[in-house]
């Protein structure tokens, strides 16, 4: 699946005096009508043959064609939105674009840019087809007490109420991007499903222009979405596991689960000499097979030699251990979710890693854990935004993270990036990268003698390269 088979549709009014969704509105301090905006934005992302703009209005096709995109003529009885069942305007425009799935912009969502267009395009396609959405759709993520007319909706108002990062997210509709495979939308009349993947932007990105306070605030706000916009040539890689999350506990459960040393997640004892002996020879862990070899080695008692112990290849018991291992985890994950996830420890101080990721964009995270796994424990501890996360399949493709980041770095066009992972083996294969500087996180999976806690040297390289 390509972007190819992508159609990108602005529907778009000339609207009043009242600028209720006025594609022709001005915006910005050359007054550049907001469609002619949005299409400058999408052809960043899309080839302008993919882009369609819908409409009644001479004078919005007339600015389409000067745009060189295309030009759905729109029926004029459904000449604007509020025309008629809404599924009957979708139906009118969509039915006669020649392309598999559809991406329907707002013009009036000035900033939602190129970069969050490519990442919602980039996230569509490796989530459509997996069975667990069918659609995809814009949102902020919200903690915030909500309340109908008469009653709290996702709180207790009382003596008891919930910190607002302990209240359960809920997400507002953006209307700034919906996609969804063509014929799905036909036959449903509607762009979103009853699966929809909830695409989450920043709150600048999510604003959306009703009226003239509207895009008073917009214009206001342009000059901070310019800033930002302005650092995107700036980057941060972060690792995952040895940086933000300590996952030994829950390789040491899966490991004493697969040799049946213990039964049940309740029987971890992490108070035991073995857990200890256990841990301090994680640093030297890579693959899984290498747990085979350390639990060996703890038995025989020379675990200190645990390097004598390990080979340079699995042998076949060692095979066998790893294919049990990762069959162990996934029965645990699909049955005990939580309980897996909390095995999985953020690090004292690791909070502001999340910290930085709600308040920029220019922050990735390149690990060899799942990309399912890093949302949820991120979400767990406030994570507010969509992430781009480049995991174990990204470094299977690219044969490790050097590469990946090299090619990230030129194909963005980054100036200046920093790399922070624990692992100093990692960071020695970086260095070659141009413009890339690293950082090892010395209070992960680090040797006892090397350790020590530097996360606040960290977080100002961080803000170093994130702020200047």
């Amino acid at each position: 699946m390509r972007i190819d088979d992508l159609a990108v549709v602005i529907p778009a009014q000339q609207g009043g005096n009242d600028l209720i969704r006025n594609a022709l509105a001005k915006f910005g301090s050359d007054e550049t009508p907001l469609l002619t905006w949005k299409i400058r934005q999408l052809k960043h992302v899309v080839d302008s043959n993919h882009i369609y703009v819908s409409s009644y209005s001479e004078e919005v096709k007339a600015l389409a064609l000067t745009e060189g995109v295309n030009v759905h003529h729109r029926s004029k009885d459904l000449a604007s939105e509020s025309q008629g069942p809404f599924g009957d305007v979708i139906v009118d425009v969509i039915r006669d674009i020649p392309h598999k799935h559809v991406a329907w912009v707002s013009a009036v969502c000035p900033l939602m840019d190129e970069r969050d267009y490519m990442l919602a395009f980039q996230c569509y396609f490796e989530i459509f087809g997996s069975g667990e959405y069918d659609s995809l759709m814009a949102v902020n993520r919200i903690y915030d007490y909500l309340w109908s007319d008469v009653q709290p909706l996702n709180y207790n108002c009382d003596s008891q109420q919930p910190r607002r990062l302990g209240l359960s997210p809920t997400y507002k509709v953006t209307n700034g991007l919906f996609m969804r495979e063509r014929e799905a939308i036909l036959r449903e009349r509607y762009y979103v499903g009853k699966k929809p993947y909830k695409f989450q932007v920043s709150k600048l990105s999510g604003l959306d222009i009703n009226a003239q306070e509207d895009l008073e605030a917009v214009e206001a706000l342009s000059a901070l979405h310019q800033k930002q916009r302005c650092e995107r040539d700036r980057v941060v890689f972060l690792d995952f596991d040895g940086v933000i999350f300590d996952s030994v506990v829950e390789a040491y459960a899966i490991a004493l689960l697969t040799t049946q040393r213990i039964k049940r997640l309740d029987e971890l004892d992490l108070s035991s000499e073995h857990s200890r002996r256990f841990m301090a020879q994680r640093y030297l862990i890579g693959p899984a097979w290498n747990y085979h070899y350390l639990l060996k080695s703890i038995d025989d008692g020379n675990d200190e030699c645990f390097t004598d112990y390990l080979p340079s290849e699995p042998g076949a018991s060692a095979k066998d251990f790893q294919a049990a291992f990762f069959a162990t985890r996934q029965v645990i994950r699909n049955n005990f979710w939580q309980e897996w996830l909390a095995l999985n420890r953020m690090y004292d101080g690791a909070e502001k890693f999340v910290e930085y990721i709600n308040n920029s964009q220019n922050i990735v995270i390149v690990t060899t854990k799942d990309k399912t796994t890093v949302n949820a424990l991120l979400q767990n501890h406030g994570l507010a935004r969509d992430l781009e996360i480049f995991d174990a399949k990204t470094f299977e493709e690219y044969g490790g993270k050097a590469n990946f980041m090299d090619d990230y770095i030129k194909r963005n066009h980054i100036r200046e990036a920093l790399f922070v992972d624990d692992s100093e083996q990692h960071l020695e294969k970086c260095s070659w990268v141009e413009r890339l500087k690293v950082m090892q996180a010395k209070w992960g999976y680090v040797s006892h003698e090397t350790r020590e806690d530097n996360m606040l040297e960290v977080f100002n390289s961080i803000e170093g390269v994130l702020y200047g």
